[in-house]
């Protein structure tokens, strides 16, 4: 076990030179890739400018097909009616859904995972929700409370409306939150492709046709924003996602994106520091009876850092405003790692024992001593 105070930075490895991760750069107008287990962005562009995003959209309307069979109010077996304005929505992509017909959960989700088809979506809109209005609510609703910050939807399908805009952030944050949530309807994203109405399609991620690990998302395209595309690999049982958005052609979105994913891999790895409940060290807590108390991590401590940095990691054990007593498990401290020329990351420390609260007489001489300190400082 290594002892901490609160000046003092223990190096995990230490090092004489410094170097950094290398410079990538991409056509697309905007983009981001972030690490789908910690959340780290590796990479931005203009990842918190407003955009259209198109059929991204549709991993929203899929999301809260997720949840809902996921909370039991939904089966994949369950049917829904098509509507006659369903049935007439032929622009863009189409599962060419027929009019008065019922069509299971399983295959409208294919139909929207797949083939892409906004005639698919307003079947699931309406049947959830009464109107495809009253579900874009719902969506918007549900992205404020998954954390997205700028993002509205005014439909399920991502068909052009100025209203209807996010970032390629937020969509990176609800890509993470879906794959994280949902591991057991996620596979129907790497389906490749699908057959309704004697009509086979294949699903319009490039990216699942290359050997690099790529099982979802989803593509998007309008004239106001370009080509764009959402995208998650896994490689080595390592996550990353990747949206882009603003290619001026399928070609460019398809090499664009598979150049941010594979450096991603090569530039960055995961690195565990400490596993759950594991003793870090020691910090001062207001009040002990002991100088020091023992703190340990209340979860894993996982980071994602360029390989070129991995030996400069430093942490450090940082006092919190707390007062004793505590029980055992309460947060306690926190432990600050600190990664070269980047934010510093935190983590909550618990105490690993009971951390008793001393006598009064020593609170009392304690509190003298602060008094009398206060005017010299």
């Amino acid at each position: 076990m290594i002892k901490l105070t609160a000046k003092i930075f223990i190096s995990l490895l230490f090092i004489t030179q410094i170097s950094f991760a290398s410079y990538i750069d991409t056509d697309a107008d905007m983009a981001v890739v972030i690490d789908a287990d910690t959340g780290k962005v590796l990479y931005e562009k203009n990842k918190d400018k407003k955009t259209y995003p198109a059929s991204m959209t549709k991993i929203m309307t899929i999301l809260i097909v997720f949840e809902k069979l996921s909370n039991g109010t939904l089966t994949l077996d369950d049917k829904f009616l098509v509507s006659e304005r369903a049935w007439k929505e032929r622009e863009g992509s189409s599962m060419f859904v027929e009019v008065d017909k019922e069509i299971r959960v399983e295959d409208l989700l294919r139909g929207i995972i797949v083939q892409s088809g906004n005639d698919a979506c307003i079947v699931i809109a309406e049947n959830i929700a009464g109107t495809e209005d009253a579900f874009a609510k719902m969506m918007t609703v549900k992205g404020i409370e998954i954390g997205l910050k700028n993002t509205n939807f005014t439909n399920s399908t991502g068909m052009y409306n100025s209203k209807n805009f996010s970032t390629v952030h937020d969509i990176a944050v609800l890509s993470q939150y879906l794959i994280n949530e949902f591991p057991e309807y996620y596979h129907l994203f790497a389906e490749t492709e699908f057959e309704w109405s004697g009509i086979k399609q294949k699903n319009r991620n490039p990216l699942l046709y290359k050997n690099m690990g790529v099982d979802g998302l989803k593509t998007g395209h309008l004239s106001k924003s370009g080509y764009g595309l959402a995208a998650s690999a896994i490689q080595n049982g390592r996550r990353i996602i990747s949206v882009a958005n603003g290619f001026e052609t399928k070609q460019k979105r398809s090499q664009g994106s598979s150049r941010l994913l594979t450096w991603a891999f090569r530039e960055f790895e995961n690195i565990k520091l400490f596993d759950k409940n594991s003793e870090v060290g020691y910090v001062k807590i207001k009040g002990a009876s002991k100088s020091e108390s023992s703190v340990s991590t209340l979860n894993n401590i996982l980071i994602t850092v360029a390989k070129s940095k991995k030996n400069a990691i430093k942490y450090n054990a940082i006092p919190i405003d707390v007062v004793a007593p505590l029980k055992s498990g309460e947060i306690a401290a926190q432990l600050e790692v600190i990664v070269p020329n980047e934010d510093p990351i935190y983590f909550d420390l618990i105490a690993t024992n009971d951390v008793k609260q001393t006598n009064f007489f020593m609170r009392f001489i304690n509190m003298i001593y602060n008094f009398i300190l206060s005017f010299f400082t």
